[in-house]
């Protein structure tokens, strides 16, 4: 047969089956009062604004794929998907079948296409509640759309438990188009959204202006990843009162127009207008464009507002980690702002701002060890502890806020690296299994376990307990990351039950190696460190 021809038909018939199952929704496809479910195997093409209005519902099932145009063929200025207020979103995926919602372009199937540069293919996801904002007259028009003749675009009310829906294993990648000058649409954008919403598992990748932006009200938010955006990861305003637990979020290291602060937080409209409330922010970890490059800072804290940080880590910050402006220093002093057992490292400045007549506790300048730091795919991002003995592990403060986990480590990560299986993070490979800090013992499943490494890292000689289901012969050998056996024991024929070996590392070099225990009844791995 002719390749070529082959290959031709091929693509044709991919690009036909992809067009055959597709489906353009425009505004008019979804109407408020209809309940609507998008299912996986179909594709949906969102083209210009797409609203659902009040009483609107629509379901969004597991591994459903969302796709945006650039710009609206009615003439809008780019493409979003707005959840009106009164109605609801339920876009549910799991770790392995997530909801994507991307650009018109991006081909899932590969890796190579779109990257952590790409953004701009289309706008973002926009949601709009009835819980309160500090604006004036008690609500607003969502940043980015005009209001005028659109009352859709208006969010905020007096009930604090309005129920947006569920957001649950959802990817928003590659957003954030252009409307005006200064003018772009966040990857997530929250607007008066109540706590009867459940936000958990939340990514917003390469998106060319804020991540997440929350504008008042109370949601809630647990397990949120921002990678590589333009401007701030976390943007809140208006005087929101809810808490995110386990936040990351890692800057690009290219240019100094990429990117701006983690965390950018204001209060309400004006310093004399109600509510005075306190956002919390816990186990977060926060990962700048690295000291030399780029351009990262911390937390700006503004226009009147105050916010609680319990068990952060920012680290690899360009600029500053922290700025207190105007208003929110008196909140500060007044002890509303507060820095529980937080860690700050590796930064150009610790205050933007160093004038300012405020004092700040709670921010510990020691290296938190996290495992591995890459804005690179070469499955190198670890941001896990690197060991047991990382300071991550100690110094935990211990929060009593309701439905907020109590937690034995600092940061967003401690043996469960909740990116893996469902972000774009994984999908382009920017992921990497380097902690050795993750489990005190492997084990295959006929029974066969082995520890980590006594000490961890060593530095003459490393124990190792492992334990045997039968009577085995073993060998062990030491691996280093490429792939090259350094080291090799053979222990002969071993009774089973409890049993150790040692492992002299005084010829080896600084790094990360692997140990591989093999028995009749299979292998089992562990990593460890060697640091002299």
């Amino acid at each position: 047969m002719n390749t070529k021809f082959y290959t031709l038909f091929l693509l044709l018939a991919f690009l036909t089956s992809n067009i055959s199952a597709q489906t353009v929704i425009t505004d008019s496809d979804l109407v408020g009062g209809q309940t609507y479910n998008w299912t996986n195997d179909t594709e949906y093409l969102l083209d210009g604004y797409v609203y659902l209005e009040a009483g609107g519902v629509l379901n969004i099932e597991p591994g459903t794929v969302v796709r945006a145009k650039v710009a609206g063929s009615n003439g809008d200025a780019t493409t979003a998907l707005i959840i009106a207020r009164d109605a609801q979103i339920n876009a549910v995926g799991t770790v392995d079948n997530p909801v994507i919602f991307t650009g018109e372009f991006d081909n899932l199937s590969i890796s190579i296409d779109f990257t952590a540069v790409d953004n701009k293919t289309w706008g973002g996801l926009i949601i709009l509640g009835n819980a309160p904002v500090g604006e004036d007259g008690g609500d607003d028009s969502v940043e980015g759309i005009s209001s005028e003749n659109e009352p859709r675009v208006l969010y905020g009310g007096n009930d604090p438990m309005d129920n947006s829906g569920i957001l649950k294993y959802v990817s928003i990648r590659h957003g954030g188009s252009t409307i005006a000058a200064d003018n772009e649409i966040n990857g997530l954008t929250l607007g008066g959204v109540g706590s009867g919403t459940e936000i958990d598992y939340i990514e917003v990748f390469a998106n060319s202006d804020d991540g997440i932006e929350i504008f008042g009200g109370t949601v809630n938010i647990t397990h949120a990843a921002i990678a590589f955006q333009g401007d701030d990861a976390f943007d809140v305003d208006e005087s929101w009162d809810g808490y995110i637990q386990y936040a990351f979020s890692i800057q690009q290291d290219i240019s100094a127009e990429i990117g701006d602060n983690a965390v950018e937080y204001d209060g309400s409209e004006r310093a004399d207008l109600g509510p005075k409330t306190v956002g919390r922010i816990y186990n977060g970890t926060f990962i700048g464009s690295g000291v030399e490059t780029g351009n990262s800072n911390g937390l700006r804290l503004k226009q009147d507002g105050a916010v609680q940080m319990w068990n952060c880590v920012w680290t690899d910050i360009q600029g500053g980690v922290v700025r207190v402006q105007d208003s929110s220093i008196d909140r500060l002093n007044a002890g509303e702002t507060v820095f529980a057992n937080n860690i700050a490292f590796n930064f150009g400045s610790f205050e933007i701002d160093p004038g300012n007549a405020f004092d700040i506790s709670g921010l510990e300048n020691i290296d938190p060890q996290i495992a591995s730091i890459s804005r690179l795919p070469d499955n190198r991002l670890d941001p896990r502890p690197a060991t047991n003995a990382s300071p991550l592990l100690a110094n935990v403060a211990t929060p009593t806020e309701a439905g907020v986990d109590v937690t034995d480590f600092r940061g967003a990560f401690r043996d469960n690296l909740w990116l893996e299986g469902w972000t774009a993070l994984d999908a382009y490979g920017y992921l990497g299994d380097i902690s050795t800090s993750t489990v005190d013992f492997a084990e295959n499943k006929k029974g066969v376990t082995l520890s980590t490494a006594i000490p961890n890292p060593a530095t003459e000689e490393a124990r190792f307990n492992f334990s045997l289901p039968t009577t085995s012969p073993i060998n062990v050998q030491v691996i280093d990351l490429n792939g090259r056996v350094v080291s090799t024991l053979n222990l002969g024929q071993t009774n089973a039950g409890e049993n150790s070996f040692q492992v002299d590392v005084t010829g080896l070099a600084n790094g990360l190696y692997i140990v591989s225990l093999q028995t009749k009844d299979g292998v089992v791995t562990q990593k460890f460190n060697v640091q002299r």
